[in-house]
């Protein structure tokens, strides 16, 4: 991934959280997705991607997930983005390794997607099994992270804070809105994003 392209995803991002500040506005999700479509156009950009397709399709339904959700389609924006993780961690998994040193890190996982579903558990309703399909969905792409041979920077990173960033959305719907949650779960999201595609570029 050159500079050029890094820079510009940041700069892309940080336009958005400041713009977030006068939401909703109209075609707010252009200016949502716009970083998302940058890391598409650094994989097309790549010279050598092994599965080159197959993460594009994750990178352009996360971003049709972006759309989705801010279109308060949630159940659609939560199903291309379970898509997306199931996408990411079968690349992830193309380079399987069991890693019993970083067997902790799973156990840790567990503990928390656990720890969040039980909080938001009273909540849920009707959402309960698309919700619990995500979560499967997403524990599956971080732990194919963890037993990979990809290293836990930025490969295990990325996906860490794509679960915290999930968290947050599901303590803000279901159990706890917080000040600030818009803006944590942006910019977790950010970077989580840019963590795994770089991780699966160097692959």
């Amino acid at each position: 991934m050159s500079i050029a392209i890094k820079q510009s995803y940041w700069a892309l991002a940080l336009i958005y959280l400041i713009a977030m500040l006068g939401s909703p506005f109209a075609f707010e999700w252009v200016i949502k997705a716009a970083p998302i479509w940058l890391l598409a156009v650094a994989v097309l950009r790549a010279p050598s991607v092994p599965a080159k397709p197959l993460l594009l399709v994750a990178i352009l339904i996360s971003s049709l997930g972006d759309v989705l959700l801010e279109l308060n389609l949630f159940v659609f924006g939560l199903g291309a983005f379970l898509v997306a993780q199931l996408t990411y961690g079968v690349l992830f998994a193309r380079r399987f390794a069991w890693r019993p040193d970083r067997f902790a890190w799973v156990v840790f996982l567990l503990v928390w997607a656990m720890a969040v579903l039980i909080w938001c558990w009273p909540n849920l309703e009707a959402l309960t099994v698309p919700v619990l399909a995500y979560m499967v969905a997403i524990l599956f792409m971080g732990v194919a992270a963890l037993n990979s041979r990809f290293a836990l920077y930025p490969a295990f990173f990325g996906a860490a804070v794509f679960i915290l960033s999930d968290s947050l959305i599901a303590i803000g719907l279901f159990a706890s809105p917080f000040p600030g949650q818009p803006w944590a779960v942006m910019l977790t999201y950010y970077l989580a994003q840019f963590c795994i595609v770089r991780a699966l570029l160097r692959d």
